[in-house]
This record gives C-alpha cells, structure tokens and sequence, in this order.
C-alpha cells in the first residue's frame, strides 16, 4: 500500500502553505485601491486661493517649435575623416 503524495516534512508544508498568502500579499500591496480603504489617512485639504497658470503663453526662452540641441558629448564619436593609407613602393 503506498502513501499519498504529502511534503516531507512539517516546515516544507509550512513554507508551501505562506507562498499563497505571500503572493496575494505583495498582489495587493500594489493595488492604488488600498489607499481608500486605510481609515487612519488625513483627507488632503487644496490650499485656498485662485488658481491662474504660471506661463500662460508658454515658458519665456523656449522655442517648442526648434529641434532639441544637440549633446555635448556628442564630437566624442564622430568618426575621422578616412584618409587613404601612403603607397608604398613596389619592389
């Protein structure tokens, strides 16, 4: 008569018992959802006062019409102009 398949030993069902709960734990942890639910977080108050944007016609120097500039760094990799190698002479 043999036995039915069962983790070896008490800890290794144990361990494979947590792994579920585990891994529903961090699934969860992730959830934005969660923040609706904690009971002990302070309702964000907006400051008084208008609100009126900062640049409305954009942000003075900024030409949005201008392809970026480009890096500094970017004279380190260009390559050299191919000068042809000296003939030699045959002999």
């Amino acid at each position: 008569m043999t036995k039915p398949a069962t983790p070896r030993s008490p800890r290794l069902r144990r361990v494979l018992g947590l792994l579920p709960i585990l891994g529903l734990a961090l699934a969860v942890s992730g959830c934005e959802t969660l923040d609706k639910m904690n009971p002990f977080t302070e309702k964000e108050k907006p400051l008084p006062g208008a609100r009126a944007p900062v640049f409305p016609e954009g942000v003075p120097g900024v030409d949005y019409n201008a392809p970026p500039p480009q890096p500094a760094n970017s004279a380190k990799y260009e390559l050299p102009p191919e000068t042809p190698a000296p003939a030699t002479p045959a002999q």
